[in-house]
Parts: structure tokens; C-alpha cells; sequence
């Protein structure tokens, strides 16, 4: 029996990695595998790894490499772009102590920020659609973050 046009279109589309696992067992499309698909991608941001990559098989996905890190050794999954090194001090800044304290304050709230991406990529990635935040509970956080992270720029 030919499939309809309206059938093929209500079809999930996606690219393999970043579509919803439930979508392979027949799920229809949701809210909820946008959600997966955000989380997939900020991960992707952070890590700088993307879901297909080779390193991902036997089990182990862009959402379990993450997790499995985090929160103890989030720093070494990290996309070394997202963190620069902190600068080592020379002469100049010897002695500079109110220029070190800020930027270690500037240094402990970007890691917050980062460690809050790092947990919402998780929290929309999880497997079970039921797992995983609201869209309003997602614009929230990221808001939140987003806000926290401009105070830090100033």
C-alpha cells in the first residue's frame, strides 16, 4: 500500500545523531525530541564532539561521554576553546592582587555557567521522553544562564 503525502510528511526527519531515539520505535514527533535534539547540540557545543562520531559506539554516546563526566571531570571533556587557559603571570601583573581575585571570581562564574549548559545538555538528552524538561522549563534555564553569563562580562 503507497504511503500518503500527508503520512510522509508527518515522518520524523532528522539527521542520525541528533534525532530522538523514540522516533526509531514509532513515536509520532513531539515536543519532547526537539528537546532531545537542543540538548544534543548543546552538548556538541561544549565538547566540541559530534554525535556521530567514531568514538561513539559499543554503547557509548555524546550523552553518556558527557554524563559519565560530569560533574568531577567536566574539564577534560571540554572543548578547550570554551575555557581558555588562564594566562600565567609575568612581571607586570605581579603584585597585582586585585586583578588576579577578579579574575579568578570571572574564572569560578564562568565554570558555573558552563557546569549549568553542561547539565541542561543532559537533562534534554535523556533517552526517556519523559526524563527530559518542558520548553518552557528550557527557555527558563538557558535564560537564567544567559543572564548569569552577561553580569559575568559585564
Amino acid at each position: 500500500m503507497p504511503v500518503s503525502r500527508v503520512e510522509k510528511a508527518a515522518r520524523p526527519r532528522g539527521s542520525i545523531g541528533y534525532i530522538a531515539p523514540e522516533y526509531g520505535f514509532g513515536r509520532k514527533i513531539s515536543t519532547e525530541g526537539d528537546i532531545y535534539s537542543y540538548g544534543i547540540i548543546i552538548l556538541e557545543m561544549l565538547t566540541g564532539k559530534r554525535p556521530t562520531d567514531e568514538m561513539f559506539s559499543n554503547g557509548l554516546s555524546l550523552h553518556t561521554f558527557v554524563g559519565n563526566a560530569f560533574p568531577q571531570k567536566i574539564g577534560d571533556i571540554l572543548d578547550p576553546n570554551i575555557i581558555p587557559e588562564s594566562e600565567s603571570e609575568d612581571d607586570e601583573g605581579a603584585g597585582r592582587k586585585t586583578d588576579y581575585v577578579y579574575e579568578s571570581h570571572a574564572s569560578v562564574g564562568m565554570r558555573s555557567c558552563i557546569a549549568k549548559l553542561v547539565k541542561l545538555g543532559l537533562s534534554c538528552s535523556m533517552e526517556n521522553p519523559k526524563d527530559r524538561p518542558t520548553t518552557l522549563d528550557v527557555f527558563a534555564e538557558a535564560t537564567a544562564i544567559k543572564h548569569a553569563f552577561s553580569e559575568l562580562c559585564g
